[in-house]
């Protein structure tokens, strides 16, 4: 597996089965990215924070690593994650292990949920830790990409 291929891959947080991480995959942490993934379009999703409340209930220890220094103490307040690192120098593999420290867990016990490739992924990937990717399908780059291929099957507009 390439060091920028995640475990998994989806298009929301919410899509995520915390049965699936827990029981299968033996996770008992979750490392989120902040920009981008919880914070999408400057608001955290009643979808996100649903997830969130619910990998809480089910005894997961949640906490963010971004490399943005600005995190914004309303919105941490608003989704209760008080272990949070900022500017962290992803994709680094030790911001990552001094998380998993901070956490109480070994990294094989974390699965670290981002939406970029090179800091989230090859980071989490790096530190041995389950990768999750999340699509940004509102990025410039996935709606050209998305836009070329429609066009070489020869659909011009879609509603």
């Amino acid at each position: 597996m390439g060091h920028l291929t995640p475990k998994d891959s989806y298009s929301n947080i919410s899509d995520i089965s915390l049965d699936y991480l827990i029981n299968d995959m033996g996770i008992k942490g979750l490392i989120f990215d902040f920009d981008g993934t919880l914070l999408r379009n400057k608001t955290v999703s009643l979808d996100t924070l649903n997830f969130l409340k619910k990998a809480k209930e089910r005894g997961l220890k949640l906490s963010i690593l971004s490399n943005n220094p600005y995190v914004s103490k309303t919105i941490l307040k608003t989704i209760n994650i008080t272990a949070t690192k900022k500017f962290a120098c992803k994709p680094l593999k030790k911001p990552f292990l001094d998380m998993a420290k901070t956490m109480k867990l070994m990294p094989e016990q974390i699965a670290v949920i981002g939406n970029n490739r090179i800091s989230d992924i090859w980071g989490a990937n790096r530190a041995n830790m389950y990768s999750i990717y999340i699509h940004n399908l509102n990025s410039h780059r996935t709606r050209k990409r998305a836009e070329d291929t429609l066009n070489e099957l020869g659909i011009k507009h879609v509603k």
